[in-house]
Formats: C-alpha cells, sequence, structure tokens
C-alpha cells in the first residue's frame, strides 16, 4: 500500500510526500536479499545458501537497502502520480530517503508538472481571415515556372561559347606544376556565368572555340574550404568538349498537353488559378487559427516551465539543422561562417518557444475547462487515416500501437477540438486582399536541370573548383 499526500512548490511543481508500508518493505528487502545472496561468499557456506542474518550481520542490512530502493521508490512514485491524476513533464527529484526494516519507507519527490493556464476571454474573439486574391501576374508566373522546368539543352550552332551555355570541359589543376587532389574531373558540365565555381574560372572560358584547350588561371579564396588550397595561385587546364543552351518550350496548347492533364493552355490556366485559390483559402484558414490562439494566449496567464521551453528549443535547434543538412550544408561549418554559437542559435529560438509552450498550455486548460474529449472511434478513425497515407503502412500501424504514442496523439486531436472551438465562437470578417507573391516562391537553380548522364561521365564528387567548397 501506498500513501501519498502532495503540495504545491509552484503553480508548476509540485511535492510528494510517499509512504510505502512496512510489509511491502520486507518484501523487496526479501527479494534483494535472494539477488545478493548469489553473489557473496561467506566461509563455512556454500555460494547461495548463506542465511539472510548472517549476511546482515556480516555486511550490515544496508546492503539490501540499494536493490530495495531501486525497486520501491520507481513504483511507489508511480503509484501516486496515478492516483493523484498529475501530468508530470520532467524526472522526479528524490530526497529525504527513510528506510529501516520492519517499518515503513517514506521519501519526498518533488516533480515538474503540466501547469493550467488562468483564462482570459477565448470565446466570441474577433478575428479578419484575409483571403488573398489569385493575379493574373502568379498564373504566369507557375507558367513561366513550369517552362523552366521542361526546358532542353540543345547544342549550340556556333564555334565558340557564350556567357549561359552548358559546357562539357574537362580540367585538371596545378599548383607550383603539381596536381592537386579533387583538381580534376572529366565530363564536367558547367553553366557559364552560374558562379559555380571560383572567381575568374567561368569568365575565361567566355569566348574560347568549342574543342579547345585553355589555360585557367585563378586564386584560390583565403577562407577557402581546404587550407592547403586557401590563398593559392592556381592553372587549371581545361578541354572544352561541346556547348549548349537552355531553350524553353513554347507556352501553347501541346505544352499543356504534354505537363499536365488539362487539354488546352486556357484549361491550364484555369486549373492552376483553382489550385492557387484553394492554397491561397488554406494559408487563410491557417492564419486565422493561429491569430485565435495566440490572442487566446496573450489573454491568458500562464507560469510557463522552464523544462519545456528547453524541451522545445531543443527540437526547434534539431529541426533547424536537419533542415541545413537536407540543404548540403554542415550545421558545424554554418556556425564557422555565420561566427555563431549553439547558444546563439538557443537565444534567437527562445522567445518563440516560450509562446509555442505557453499557446499549447492555454490550449490544454481550455480542453479541461471545456471537458473535450475524443473518444475510441475519433482516434481509430484518425491512425487509420494517418496509416492510410503512410509510406510504410504496417511500420506506422505498429508504432501507433505504443501506449504512450496513442496517448500523445489522443492530446493533439483534444488541442485540435480546442482550436475548433475558438473558431466556432470568434467573429469572423472575411476580406480580400492583394496577392503576396505566394505564387513566386518557387525558386530553383536553372544549371540544376540538365541531365548530366547525356553530357558525359562527370565526376560524382564536387571538385576543388567548384565554390560550394567554401561553404559560401
Amino acid at each position: 500500500m501506498v500513501i501519498a499526500q502532495s503540495e504545491k512548490v509552484s503553480e508548476s511543481r509540485i511535492a510528494i510526500q510517499i509512504e510505502v508500508d512496512a510489509d511491502r518493505v520486507e518484501e523487496a528487502l526479501q527479494r534483494a536479499y535472494q539477488k545478493v545472496v548469489r553473489e557473496v561468499s561467506v566461509p563455512g557456506f556454500r555460494k547461495g545458501k548463506v542465511p539472510r542474518r548472517i549476511i546482515e550481520a556480516r555486511f550490515g542490512v544496508e546492503v539490501l537497502y540499494e536493490d530495495a530502493l531501486e525497486e520501491l521508490i520507481p513504483s511507489a512514485y508511480e503509484e501516486a502520480v496515478t492516483e493523484a491524476k498529475l501530468d508530470v513533464i520532467d524526472q522526479p527529484d528524490v530526497s529525504n530517503v527513510e528506510i529501516e526494516a520492519g517499518s515503513p519507507l517514506r521519501f519526498r519527490v518533488e516533480v515538474d508538472v503540466m501547469p493550467e493556464a488562468t483564462l482570459g476571454e477565448y470565446k466570441g474573439l474577433k478575428a479578419v481571415k484575409s483571403i488573398e486574391r489569385v493575379e493574373e501576374s502568379d498564373i504566369d508566373h507557375m507558367l513561366e515556372h513550369l517552362r523552366d522546368e521542361n526546358a532542353e539543352l540543345v547544342p549550340v550552332e556556333r564555334e565558340s561559347v557564350e556567357e549561359g551555355d552548358f559546357v562539357l570541359i574537362d580540367f585538371e589543376g596545378y599548383i607550383d606544376g603539381e596536381p592537386f587532389q579533387g583538381g580534376a574531373a572529366k565530363g564536367y558540365t558547367l553553366e557559364l556565368g552560374s558562379g559555380r565555381f571560383i572567381e575568374g574560372f567561368e569568365e575565361q572560358l567566355v569566348g574560347k572555340e568549342i574543342g579547345s584547350d585553355v589555360d585557367v588561371h585563378v586564386t584560390f579564396p583565403e577562407e577557402y574550404q581546404s587550407e592547403e588550397l586557401a590563398g593559392k595561385d592556381a592553372l587549371f587546364k581545361v578541354h572544352i568538349h561541346s556547348a549548349q543552351v537552355r531553350v524553353l518550350p513554347e507556352l501553347d496548347d501541346e505544352f499543356a498537353v504534354d505537363v499536365s492533364e488539362a487539354e488546352s493552355l486556357e484549361e491550364l490556366r484555369q486549373q492552376i488559378r483553382e489550385e492557387l485559390a484553394e492554397s491561397a483559402a488554406a494559408r487563410a484558414d491557417q492564419e486565422l487559427r493561429d491569430e485565435l490562439v495566440k490572442m487566446a494566449s496573450d489573454a491568458s496567464t500562464v507560469d510557463v516551465p522552464e523544462v519545456l521551453v528547453n524541451r522545445e528549443v531543443d527540437h526547434t535547434l534539431n529541426e533547424f539543422f536537419r533542415g541545413l543538412t537536407y540543404r548540403g550544408i554542415d550545421p558545424q561549418q554554418y556556425l564557422e561562417q555565420t561566427e555563431r554559437t549553439l547558444d546563439d542559435l538557443r537565444e534567437q529560438f527562445q522567445s518563440e518557444a516560450e509562446s509555442r509552450v505557453k499557446a499549447n498550455i492555454v490550449l490544454s486548460t481550455i480542453v479541461k475547462n471545456e471537458g473535450i474529449a475524443v473518444d475510441t472511434e475519433e482516434l481509430e478513425a484518425h491512425v487509420e487515416r494517418v496509416v492510410s497515407e503512410s509510406n510504410d503502412p504496417d511500420s506506422t500501424r505498429k508504432m501507433l500501437e505504443d501506449p504512450d504514442r496513442r496517448a500523445s496523439l489522443e492530446r493533439s486531436l483534444e488541442i485540435e477540438k480546442a482550436v475548433e472551438l475558438l473558431l466556432e465562437h470568434a467573429e469572423i470578417e472575411e476580406k480580400e486582399i492583394p496577392s503576396r507573391g505566394h505564387g513566386h516562391n518557387h525558386d530553383h537553380d536553372d544549371h540544376d536541370h540538365e541531365d548530366q548522364d547525356d553530357h558525359g561521365d562527370q565526376d560524382e564528387s564536387e571538385p576543388a573548383a567548384d565554390k560550394d567548397n567554401q561553404g559560401a
């Protein structure tokens, strides 16, 4: 039997005084003895057969306490937390442990718990839902983007290369007359004017004849990633095999049929118009929800636990570094080149993390205040939707069978319902606004469109002449 008494240390920290009855303590001590007796040797007794009273007399009863406490404290703590229905958010701090054979175990625990917010007004909030107009310029931009994606490389009909050409080259670099590692490649396709190679390299190829050999003289930047090359003068011997230019397809009905399921250019324009309008409506809806949550959060008071803020900062930092990695940027190099530290980034993310944590606590309090719940049918329907949308349904289903995952998913659905409640009771004014140019956010690198396999045996590793090796 466990007896627990709790008291608030602060709005987000609870102290629990826990007592475990003497019989349960004795059972744990006996199990501890059965473990210890297998490990000790006492003259006159076979191993594993030393009586408990002999072990206690020879080594002290305390030899059993550690194993007994390792069993008793976690289980008693979990029972106390469950009984008090506490939503703990961090590991407990245990103190004042009192254990003695024949007596109850007593100990004190302090633990951070999810606080409740003192709610302000969250019904009847007044907000504006701003929906962007779809401009013809947005449609034009999307069509140009499609043209760019479907451009082809065709051989030039001239003898010399020009800026903007995609040249197929072999090259080998030398410093002080000696070749250096990473300084050579065969069948490399380079867009002249892209700035991809170090300063001066591409410019010295412009105007040269196709099929010719060119000596290119450059100086590696002082801040070049490779210390062996930084600041060094280099000679690259380059052979120009061929040159191609990107040709955009004509914007006509045939193009529309090739790139979509539309049967004409006008039908494709209409499809794009509808897609942009749908995206604009979705953005407007999300922005409205975010604004209502912010208004409810700003109107409420919360003692935000530091542990949750730190956890949110950690999560944001991990996502930030993952994003850098996806873009081919080494996080450590990013820190060095921007002259920033992890502490700098943590400080940058701190305010946003505090806002997110506070908003989540406010929404959780609304869930409790309104008696919002997710029934089994709703939860199962959501699980099925997640599984059906997964690339690995079996693994996803197995993952969602975990009780902790289920509980987390249930809490997320409750939070969604709380946001829906804010929306349902809000006074919303819809307003059309000019396009903010979301159709123009599809930036891309033109030189990524060529198929390297069509232009020779490009070396998969980046050559030393590549400007990207600076991390620039």
